[in-house]
């Protein structure tokens, strides 16, 4: 048998939408659909997959920023929800977001029993209020249901360039030796805050008495 195959829809006229429905879905491309290969998803699904998947909203979506991280927090998910309650899934969340995340538990600096402290740095993005709110309730997700936040550290560093400072100074010294000339004379000057140095000395060795 060759040719297309007929719509049987079609041969009735109660159903003629849905026959037009079903052929347009017919010729569509589905190769962008594949879910399980997220990197070839078009952009514009991935919020319905992040649904799907369970990590929309405070699993994480809330903290991702660009495409990128979107997909890789997608491809994790099913990993962090079979681990989810453990130290790892925490833990994998953050890296995936690119949150340098440092988590302490309580046996680890004698704290109270099943609390936990957590030490991120911001420096690649900043925070607001919408970071920080986020950022509580994607931990509150992801710990052991009786596990307590203790304390939350979030830290920012400022690496600007600073720019450079030019110094000269000039050091002058006169040394008179009466009557004998010594085996060695030395002149030992430290100034912290010059670049340059230049020093000038001037020995005068008289006759021996």
């Amino acid at each position: 048998m060759s040719g297309a195959t007929p719509n049987i829809l079609a041969n009735d006229e109660r159903f003629g939408h849905l026959a037009q429905l079903t052929t347009r879905l017919g010729d569509a491309d589905l190769s962008s659909l594949l879910v399980y290969l997220v990197d070839q998803v078009d952009a514009g699904w991935l919020p319905a997959l992040a649904e799907q998947f369970h990590v929309a909203g405070d699993e994480g979506w809330r903290l991702s920023q660009g495409e990128r991280q979107q997909r890789e927090l997608i491809k994790q998910s099913i990993h962090l929800h079979r681990s989810k309650g453990t130290r790892w899934s925490l833990q994998q969340v953050l890296a995936t977001l690119a949150l340098s995340g440092q988590i302490s538990e309580w046996f680890e600096y004698a704290g109270k029993p099943y609390h936990f402290k957590i030490r991120i740095d911001l420096a690649a993005r900043g925070i607001d209020a919408a970071t920080l709110t986020a950022l509580e309730a994607m931990i509150n997700e992801y710990k052991n249901a009786r596990s307590v936040l203790e304390r939350l550290a979030l830290v920012l560093s400022n690496r600007s360039a600073v720019p450079m400072l030019a110094l000269a100074t000039q050091v002058g010294e006169l040394a008179t030796v009466y009557p004998f000339q010594p085996e060695s004379l030395q002149q030992r000057a430290s100034l912290n805050v010059a670049l340059a140095h230049a020093s000038v000395e001037m020995v005068t060795l008289y006759p021996a008495a």
